[in-house]
């Protein structure tokens, strides 16, 4: 009986043990704390990597493998993925004429097309065919259409080449007396370990680089050639080996002078942490939980609500506080940045809001309100990895400027107030489609600090009103604040305060929806009604500007 027992435990075991591949059996950990140079910017490994396959395969993972393994795979055994589809192919307009290229020509590639129109995944053998690179010369001509896809699938065919990614390994650190600081690639030294015969029949020479200890240098180059030689082999235990020689041979060429080993390994672990974006699913449980607070004054509901946006901010303000370490910047310099810290700052504003409120008729309302907007930011951060790439980079030189960290934290803490107060607006829209009464807010918003009390009929009209009021207030003032401190910039920048940009533009138009807004509802009978009306208006045209002026129409804002 015990030993049917033990191996049915066996049986289980096994089940759930990791498979015994070569993926699985390389440790690359090591890795975690090895600094590359790219674009100007020292990045972990990892970062680096998983930057370089967004830029073949998009948002995709190839094969369920890590960037990091999947970066050495194509370069050490490039003929496994000749004809693999890794090649990221953006928007089905481009998508579809290739696969319909392909499929007449040969029609059993059906299913692979399929795939191609949902994944956008195909390969570089299938876009190597005659058929495919005819339609893709005619799209590529398409300037306004399709020719920026058809130049990023050219650069992922180029960036896959095993020479390409070797190049761009920048990983040898400079020499002490480099006042450049400009790192040299690992191409630059592997020629050191090989057979010196081998390298005078291919007319090559390997000469170490000056002002670095030649013998480290050697060391490295060993250490590189019998990872490559492992990895083609298969040999995981030899591959593991030269890892670790490897990560230390680079430290060792200027250890003085190398980076943090703990802010690279942390940066490797925030990129393989999914940036820290799915947080937003703790805000959309507290979203529930402060819905049913306020429909029904469960005090369960209420407590718990409150205690998962509470957690939920923490986290979120850990992860930005650990993208503002990594980056050693305030993060707000890219539109992942942008959308995120203003979520951010609308749940900073939303605790002492709460607390002066918690035992008034709007508490949790704006928490809630918090919640949505947050909730919405970080699942656009996840589910649109393309549109908000999480990477870090340097910003560029115009942004260099004090009045960032003015004008643009000023605009987006505005923006994410205009989207709390459209939640507010849409609840009293919600009331009054169902019949509710047509109530207001009296004194400007001041219901909100009515005693709490169950929120039917005419309170809840009220309270509704009043929170959308006095967000919009606050965000009314900030983005004429923050357009006044932008102009002050533009003339300290560009050399004028205006210049019709459409960012510039539609700024000003969401500033004059709610400067409506603020003239109708003194006009107007049904001030409750038009208020939400003008406030879902006005988040809108806001999230016009952040949306389609920022990926649709180029302007002087478009790093923005």
């Amino acid at each position: 009986m015990m030993r049917r027992i033990l191996a049915i435990v066996a049986l289980v075991a096994m089940g759930f043990a990791q498979p015994s591949t070569f993926e699985h059996q390389v440790d690359l950990s090591p890795l975690a704390g090895v600094a590359v140079q790219t674009d100007g910017r020292i990045k972990s490994f990892g970062s680096f990597a998983r930057g370089e396959l967004g830029f073949i395969s998009g948002p995709r993972s190839i094969a369920g493998q890590s960037p990091e393994f999947t970066y050495f795979d194509i370069a050490f055994r490039p003929d496994a993925y000749a004809d693999a589809d890794i090649i990221f192919v953006k928007g089905g307009a481009v998508r579809a004429p290739i696969a319909q290229a392909l499929l007449a020509a040969d029609p059993s590639l059906e299913a692979r097309m399929s795939s191609f129109m949902k994944t956008g995944l195909i390969s570089e053998a299938l876009l190597a065919r005659s058929e495919a690179t005819d339609i893709m010369a005619t799209l590529a001509a398409d300037l306004l259409r399709t020719a920026k896809p058809m130049d990023a699938v050219r650069s992922a065919r180029a960036l896959m080449r095993p020479e390409t990614l070797l190049s761009r390994l920048r990983v040898v650190p400079p020499a002490r007396s480099d006042a450049q600081g400009r790192w040299s690639s690992i191409a630059d030294i592997m020629l050191l370990a090989a057979d010196p015969s081998a390298l005078r029949v291919a007319q090559h020479t390997a000469t170490a680089l000056p002002g670095i200890d030649e013998a480290t240098q050697l060391a490295c180059a060993r250490s590189w050639r019998n990872m490559v030689e492992g990895w083609t082999n298969g040999d995981a235990a030899r591959v593991n080996e030269a890892i670790v020689a490897f990560a230390a041979c680079l430290r060792a060429m200027n250890p003085a002078d190398y980076p943090d080993g703990d802010r690279l390994s942390w940066e490797s672990w925030y990129f393989a942490n999914g940036n820290l974006v799915w947080i937003w699913i703790v805000y959309a449980f507290s979203v529930v939980l402060l819905l049913l607070s306020i429909s029904y004054r469960w005090r369960w509901a209420k407590v718990g609500g409150f205690a998962l946006f509470a957690i939920a901010f923490l986290l979120q303000t850990a992860a930005l506080g650990l993208r503002w370490w990594i980056a050693d910047r305030w993060p707000n310099s890219n539109m992942f940045e942008a959308v995120t810290t203003a979520a951010w700052m609308g749940a900073c504003a939303a605790i002492p809001m709460e607390f002066a409120l918690r035992r008034r008729a709007a508490s949790g309302l704006i928490a809630l309100a918090s919640a949505v907007a947050s909730a919405v930011a970080l699942m656009a951060a996840h589910f649109l990895p393309v549109q908000l790439n999480a990477q870090i980079s340097n910003m560029m030189p115009v942004l260099h400027d004090v009045w960032l960290y003015i004008h643009t934290n000023v605009i987006i803490f505005s923006y994410c107030l205009i989207f709390m107060a459209a939640v507010s607006a849409l609840g009293y829209l919600v009331h009054r489609a169902a019949g509710g009464e047509a109530a207001f807010a009296r004194a400007g918003g001041a219901e909100v600090s009515l005693e709490a009390a169950p929120l039917r009929g005419r309170r809840r009209a009220e309270v509704l009103d009043g929170v959308t009021m006095q967000l919009m207030k606050l965000s009314f003032i900030l983005l004429w604040t923050g357009i006044a401190m932008g102009a002050i910039w533009a003339d300290h920048s560009w050399g004028r305060p205006w210049g019709w940009d459409p960012k510039e533009v539609f700024a000003l138009n969401t500033f004059v929806v709610f400067a409506l807004l603020v003239h109708v509802r003194y006009r107007v009978k049904d001030k409750g009604l038009w208020t939400a009306v003008l406030a879902v208006v006005g988040a809108a045209v806001m999230l016009f500007n952040w949306i389609v002026i920022n990926f649709v129409i180029t302007g002087l804002h478009s790093y923005a």
